[in-house]
């Protein structure tokens, strides 16, 4: 029961960063200033698993798993908040440079590696089926924000969307 809460509270964060974006769209940046919690909502479950589950593997498999989640975890930080913060262009023009050469979503990237490791790390099927859901909701994000808001956020988005892939 645990875990379907903290799938719940996940799913939320998503909801809420997808409103986020919509925010941004109707240019109303109050409600956005509010949504933005939703970003980090759905980051919550991963603390409450590290400090109430165990892993079962050994010390040493267990310290690198971890520290491959790091890895990750900071390429997701990098990617989504420090990247796009330090060397987007301003006036809402759309940043293509760095790992957004590669991939219009590299967070989801980032995002699903975490969620292996973590799935490996506690080698616990009910884990694994939350993050598969928490991934699922990433990626309903990641397409509607590609279909729907983007494009009306960015007016070259078509352009961007045809020279650089989904996710790889």
């Amino acid at each position: 029961m645990e875990l379907i809460k903290l799938f719940l509270l996940g799913a939320t964060g998503y909801l809420l960063a997808g409103l986020y974006d919509v925010a941004i769209v109707y240019d109303k940046p109050l409600v956005r200033k509010l949504l933005y919690v939703g970003f980090f909502i759905t980051a919550v479950p991963y603390p409450v698993i590290f400090f109430t589950w165990v892993s079962p593997f050994p010390g040493f498999v267990a310290w690198i798993l971890f520290s491959l989640v790091i890895v990750f975890a900071l390429l997701l930080v990098y990617s989504v908040l420090v990247e796009i913060a330090l060397f987007s262009p301003r006036g809402g023009k759309l940043y293509r440079g760095g790992t957004y050469r590669f991939s219009r979503h590299p967070g989801f990237i980032w995002y699903t590696m975490i969620n292996v490791l973590v799935s490996i790390y506690y080698w616990n099927y009910r884990i694994t089926m939350l993050l598969m859901g928490l991934t699922l909701c990433n990626l309903i994000l990641i397409t509607i924000e590609d279909r729907i808001l983007f494009p009306k956020m960015f007016a070259e988005y078509g352009q961007y969307r045809k020279d650089t892939p989904f996710i790889l």
